[in-house]
């Protein structure tokens, strides 16, 4: 609309300037340096909203730009926090399947302990029993192994007694 206006405005200045235009005298080069200058003003309001315009639409451009950012700004902030996230929670579970392995080894060790003490006792106990009852026979077939010299001598003693 700013545009149409000064088109009108230009063409009214240059039907005037064209039908008011005397011959040309030292009198007259006011009017030409005022005709000149106004057509540089007009040139310079048309360059100048030509800019404002290209002006206005690179800014358009910019913000768009500057939004998008913001957006991926906003994605990526999103993801950081869901990979933060993420670590945080392996992270935890992680120290906790650690934990409970540890746990298991230690409860396997104490009780592979327990067995081995256990088994330690019994064999201990298993070999006394056993020693004992070897001490025992000893002792018992030594008794019977006297008492059946001495029988076999009884014997003998008859026999030579007799003959």
């Amino acid at each position: 609309m700013r545009l149409d206006r000064t088109c009108i405005f230009l063409f009214m200045n240059i039907v005037l300037v064209t039908s008011a235009r005397e011959p040309s005298c030292q009198a007259c080069s006011r009017y030409d340096f005022e005709e000149r200058l106004l057509e540089r003003v007009l040139r310079n309001e048309l360059v100048i909203e030509t800019m404002l315009k290209e002006t206005r639409e690179t800014n358009v451009k910019v913000e768009s730009a500057i939004k998008l950012l913001h957006e991926d700004r906003g994605k990526l902030a999103d993801s950081l926090n869901g990979l933060e996230k993420s670590n945080t929670e392996m992270d935890t579970e992680m120290k906790g399947k650690l934990q409970g392995a540890l746990k298991n080894m230690s409860d396997s060790l104490a009780f592979v302990e327990h067995l081995q003490e256990e088994m330690g006792t019994k064999l201990d106990n298993t070999i006394k029993t056993v020693m004992t009852n070897i001490s025992d026979a000893l002792a018992e077939m030594t008794q019977n192994a006297s008492i059946t010299g001495l029988q076999l001598k009884k014997e003998n003693e008859i026999l030579k007694g007799k003959c």
